[in-house]
């Protein structure tokens, strides 16, 4: 930071300072930027960076200004500190983005302030928002034969609405003479501003909801694929170690939401799916689809009522629906898969490899179904191309321990 006595503000000795010191900021501003990026990178967060060190016009503008607040005050042997003459701002899509980058900075960075605009509003109030951080790069420094206070550098955290609301508001408030006095103006104004944040809350929303939507389809697809493995699949009995069945996860909450939309039904649906409530899950599945929605969605939660009647032992009732969804959508490569599981477990060989056939053939770069394809080919006596769909699963999923083991047994088989 750069302190400045009040009574020795002088332009020309200020911009002869400034000269002096800007290499050794902006150096210091790039040393940071270049740590910045790939921490940012590796944790996951999309972002946007930019960096820039105050003009010289601009720092000597807020020096006179932090000045003349302290007139009429106190101010013998007092100074004004200048925090922000470098900066950096990272730009994110999510409010939940901010907290990580602010943690993020923590973890490796010595922070000496952190300020977030705009959380004292009241819940009428809107305006500039921004997380503000105050990193320490260095300690005192002799910058031109004359002791420097600590090198510091200002790092704003914010969302794209709220940049967008800053760089406006910026130019049409701060940086101006003349700013708008007329209460309907001032109302407009304000009016974009809780649009804006009101819009950064539901982008949120829409993000966490998303989120356990995702981790609940995981879980349903872990679930399908364990009652198959658990239930059949003896011919890979010499190649793999069975795991026991997870036990039920317990039940988070419980009733149903108050507005039951489509998206909270869906939510609570692959919930009660995947703690293996199978018959409430149908249930509310139907429920969804007696609402008659798009045929696009009509077609996923086909597959998902599909694979609950499979966890429930309605394997006719799993074929049907995992049927209609082809009808709505043929291109449908899991909902052939799907199927050809359920085939499969009732060891009705041809008609898994048609199906199988038919999934590869929409997407070739899947590893279950060329996985799958491969077992039925084993069970057929078909060594060969079970070796090559085995194999060219592994170059998909090389990691994957079971396909291992099968493709061992396979070229056993082959070398009798």
């Amino acid at each position: 930071m750069i302190r400045v006595a009040v009574n020795q503000i002088s332009r020309s000795d200020l911009e002869l300072r400034y000269g002096g010191t800007r290499d050794i900021y902006e150096s210091f501003l790039e040393e940071l930027s270049s740590k910045l990026v790939p921490l940012l990178q590796d944790s996951g967060v999309k972002f946007t960076i930019r960096k820039r060190m105050k003009s010289f016009d601009s720092y000597f503008a807020k020096v006179v200004r932090k000045a003349r607040e302290l007139n009429g005050k106190d101010v013998r042997g007092g100074s004004v500190l200048i925090t922000d003459l470098i900066g950096i701002r990272i730009i994110c899509p999510f409010l939940e983005d901010i907290l990580k980058v602010e943690y993020l900075i923590r973890q490796n960075f010595e922070v000496v302030e952190r300020e977030r605009k705009g959380e004292d509003y009241s819940p009428q109030e809107f305006g500039y928002e921004s997380t503000h951080v105050l990193v320490k790069l260095a300690g005192f420094v002799e910058i031109g034969g004359g002791a420097q206070d600590e090198i510091l550098c200002e790092v704003q955290i914010r969302t794209n609405l709220q940049d967008a609301w800053a760089e406006v508001e910026h130019e049409l408030m701060y940086k101006a003479e003349f700013t708008p006095f007329d209460e309907p103006l001032r109302r407009k104004l304000a009016a974009v501003n809780a649009n804006l944040s009101l819009s950064d809350i539901i982008f949120q929303e829409i993000r966490d909801y998303q989120g356990r939507l995702q981790e609940e389809l995981k879980k349903r697809r872990r679930s399908f694929l364990q009652k198959l493995q658990t239930e059949t699949d003896d011919l890979l009995l010499e190649a793999q170690e069975r795991e026991a069945a997870s036990p039920p996860e317990p039940r988070e909450g419980g009733g149903s939401p108050t507005v039951e939309t489509i998206d909270n039904l869906l939510l609570e649906a692959l919930t009660a799916h995947n703690t293996r409530r199978y018959p409430e899950a149908i249930e509310i599945y139907s429920r969804i689809l007696a609402r008659h929605p798009k045929k696009s969605l009509r077609a996923v939660i086909y597959i998902h009522r599909g694979m609950a009647y499979f966890g429930n032992s309605l394997y006719m009732d799993a074929l049907e629906d995992f049927s209609k969804s082809m009808q709505l959508n043929e291109s449908n490569a899991r909902a052939y898969y799907y199927r050809g599981v359920v085939y499969r477990f009732l060891q009705d060989l041809q008609h898994a490899l048609s199906d199988f056939d038919r999934c590869i053939e929409i997407d070739p770069y899947q590893f279950d179904p060329l996985y799958a394809r491969a077992q039925v080919y084993f069970s057929l006596g078909d060594y060969v191309r079970a070796h090559e769909d085995c194999s060219r699963a592994l170059s998909i999923k090389p990691r994957v321990v079971e396909a291992q083991r099968f493709l061992q047994v396979v070229t056993r088989r082959l070398q009798f």
